[in-house]
């Protein structure tokens, strides 16, 4: 029987343009489930996972924000404490890539320079960004690249597993987990 008090908690945003896969993402990852028909979403929406790692319960809280034009105001309130977060880019729309910096810019702001997985997602169509310009995009950031695809499931849960391993490593260094 696992218990009830994690050893750990961890607050995990989604960071994206809309319709990038964000939250289907989350869907599959969280509930092991994926909604053909799901929307739009209005602001941020929270899930929570519990995980074992290293010996230890973590509390995953995943903020998954909408990546409309409107809510570009709230971004920095929602990042705000993050322990790490999520780039997505949907690789049928080089456009997504593109807004890195206006995300990445919100984010630092709220929560300081916390580890970043960018999760190149929708791998299952077309491409219509070259690999190599994503490949750049993590590498030139130090950040690790995870390819996804929400609706085969692939490489789902080996992204969130790449973050936690990045956060517990910073905590780490930081003195905050022991």
């Amino acid at each position: 029987m696992t218990k009830a008090t994690p050893d750990f908690i961890h607050k995990l945003v989604f960071l994206g343009d809309s319709a990038v896969g964000k939250t289907s993402l989350v869907q599959r990852y969280v509930y092991n489930s994926l909604d053909p028909n799901v929307g739009r979403t209005i602001g941020a929406m929270l899930h929570v996972k519990m995980v074992q790692y290293e010996d230890a319960l973590h509390k995953l809280v995943i903020w998954d924000l909408g990546g409309q034009q409107s809510f570009n105001v709230l971004r920095e309130q929602y990042c705000a404490q993050a322990s790490g977060a999520f780039f997505v880019v949907d690789i049928t729309r080089p456009d997504t890539l593109e807004s890195i910096d206006s995300w990445l810019g919100d984010l630092y702001n709220a929560a300081g320079k916390v580890p970043v997985v960018i999760v190149e997602n929708k791998v299952d169509l077309e491409p219509a960004i070259p690999p190599d310009k994503i490949v750049q995009e993590a590498e030139s950031r130090g950040f690790k690249l995870i390819t996804t695809s929400a609706l085969e499931n692939r490489n789902v849960n080996q992204a969130f597993t790449e973050l936690l391993v990045e956060v517990v490593k910073k905590a780490k260094e930081k003195k905050t987990i022991i």
